[in-house]
């Protein structure tokens, strides 16, 4: 009778430990995805949002004289778009926040938090806590 109950106990480990690492693998793949489309959108919608006209006008005329400088409404509409595009998690919603962006010299700092319902961790335990993920970055456009 003993090994039995060792037998059953060793397939209640195997289930929990399924589990886990079900959970962690969806959480670390979720957070990778987040973070390289956050860092490929950033890197393009600062290049996109660059003020070309400011940058070739002399600094006479009302322009800038060669420095690059960004439009701060042009960077939120190009991130949020591209980020919506290219965004391929398991997260059932996005929260994303944009924090001191500076328009000369080039900078901005983006956090965003995917919201997970948990139902792809669920492996028939009722589990309904989902994780909030955050991804924060900060990205400086520099001159060559």
């Amino acid at each position: 009778m003993k090994y039995a109950y060792l037998s059953l106990g060793m397939i209640m480990f195997g289930i929990v430990g399924l589990v886990f690492v079900t959970t962690f693998e969806s959480i670390t793949l979720n957070n990778e995805s987040e973070y390289y489309s956050l860092k490929e959108t950033m890197r393009a919608a600062m290049l996109e949002s660059v003020d070309i006209q400011c940058y070739r006008l002399p600094k006479d005329k009302g322009g800038c004289g060669g420095e690059v400088k960004i439009s701060e409404q042009k960077f939120v509409e190009n991130f949020i778009r591209r980020f919506g595009a290219s965004v391929n998690g398991d997260a059932s919603e996005y929260k994303i926040d944009f924090y001191d962006i500076m328009e000369s010299p080039p900078k901005a700092t983006v956090v965003v938090t995917g919201i997970t319902d948990g139902s792809s961790s669920k492996v028939g335990l009722g589990s309904e806590a989902g994780f909030n993920i955050k991804n924060a970055l900060t990205g400086i456009l520099e001159e060559n």
